[in-house]
């Protein structure tokens, strides 16, 4: 089932995706491109020694490049293959000609998801931007890096990691006087905690989209929206494409609708049911649209 996408104002665009329809789940694809195991530093105060992937394109480089932070359930699946979304994001983005770099944030320290944990080990906002830049260092040193083309793409955990990164005032300690990224997206992230942690205005030092799901309840989209909302108003290069009817991992090429616990000790109630699944509609809609978004902001 094909959505209409209808625009609100210029930063923020709905997608109405309707109901899902049935039978629209296929098989995961394998990853096309062989990765090869990278090892860096985080900037955190232990100077964790990370683990990443990287995935290299086609052709010679110097290559615009994309930093992938996961979620909350890991860069890995129980049987140590990637997980299913990142796989297929991994395989677009290499397709379209970045360089790839998928960072581990979890089974360097001891654990491989951290979803199910009431006492999280890291913290998205205070935590994993570490890592993030711990990889952005690494990938200005390769002579086969565009380092004025690099992107940090993230996903719901690694969402929330990517936009505490991105903060104007908050640069500098994560990234110090000179490590700074091109652009970012983020899907599904959490915006409770950092609207809480500013004056209702977030400031992010460059470019910055967001993919929301507005029926998720995981993580919700309304507070992000006006997070954005009151970005843009004071200038900020902040966007936000919310799409109706998508839930949390709405993204996913194969993942049926259904609900899991999900915990977290910082909740009110600690755990709820939240629930999860694929919209085709939605994930091909936010393809396009951070395809193009990509290209004007790391150059096509």
């Amino acid at each position: 089932m094909s959505g209409n996408r209808t625009p609100v104002r210029h930063w923020l665009s709905i997608t109405l995706t309707g109901l899902l329809a049935a039978g629209f789940l296929g098989s995961p694809s394998a990853l096309a491109a062989d990765p090869e195991i990278v090892q860096f530093n985080s900037r955190d105060s232990d100077r964790t020694e990370i683990r990443g992937l990287l995935f290299r394109p086609k052709g010679a480089g110097p290559y615009r490049t994309i930093l992938m932070m996961h979620g909350c359930s890991g860069l890995y699946r129980k049987n140590g293959d990637i997980q299913i979304n990142l796989a297929a994001w991994v395989d677009r983005f290499v397709e379209w000609g970045y360089l790839v770099l998928a960072v581990d944030g979890f089974k360097p320290r001891g654990f491989r998801s951290m979803c199910h944990k009431r006492k999280r080990p890291l913290h998205s906002l205070d935590d994993r931007p570490y890592d993030a830049y711990g990889g952005l260092g690494w990938l200005v040193e390769q002579p086969f890096v565009h380092k004025d083309r690099i992107a940090l793409v993230g996903w719901s955990n690694g969402a929330m990691a990517t936009l505490s990164g991105m903060r104007k005032s908050h640069a500098w300690a994560f990234g110090g006087d000179d490590l700074r990224f091109t652009a970012a997206a983020a899907f599904y992230p959490g915006c409770i905690t950092l609207t809480k942690r500013t004056d209702g205005v977030y400031r992010p030092y460059a470019p910055l989209m967001i993919f929301v799901g507005l029926a998720d309840n995981w993580t919700y989209a309304k507070p992000c929206m006006k997070l954005m909302e009151n970005a843009r108003k004071a200038g900020l290069p902040a966007e936000i494409t919310a799409f109706e009817g998508a839930y949390h991992a709405f993204d996913h090429p194969s993942l049926p609708i259904k609900t899991r616990i999900a915990r977290n000790k910082r909740w009110k109630k600690k755990e709820r049911e939240v629930t999860i699944g694929s919209n085709p509609a939605a994930r091909d809609a936010a393809i396009k649209r951070l395809r193009g978004w990509l290209n004007q902001h790391l150059g096509g």
